[in-house]
């Protein structure tokens, strides 16, 4: 097995595939507003942005998951530019590697990694 596609939840679809586009800097690979969903391509994965739905897929939360980056100070520099909110800057984690949590434009939240090893 192997992970597809990572579900992110939004209130608003056009927002929030500029806020991954433009801010978090991926590039949008597949659907789109008219088809309810955005998908961007990872190297390893799909993600997809999808409209949230009460009481199931809510926005706000924290999702769970983890992108891993090559130089986690450059993407946070860079992201903070862009005007991404983080939880706080990198830190180093004890299993090696370091670590921070980005914020979405719907209140989601997921992890930002480096591998050291």
């Amino acid at each position: 097995m192997r992970i597809c596609a990572v579900r992110i939840p939004c209130h608003d679809l056009e927002e929030s595939s500029q806020f991954y586009e433009t801010a978090i800097g991926l590039t949008k690979a597949f659907g789109g507003i008219e088809q309810g969903y955005v998908g961007f391509q990872l190297e390893n994965s799909q993600l997809l942005v999808e409209p949230q739905e009460q009481g199931e897929f809510e926005c706000g939360r924290y999702l769970g998951f983890s992108v891993e980056v090559e130089d986690i100070y450059l993407f946070y520099s860079e992201c903070q530019k862009r005007g991404v909110t983080f939880t706080g800057p990198p830190e180093a984690q004890h299993w090696g590697g370091v670590m921070t949590h980005a914020k979405d434009c719907n209140g989601n939240t997921f992890s930002v990694i480096q591998s050291m090893g």
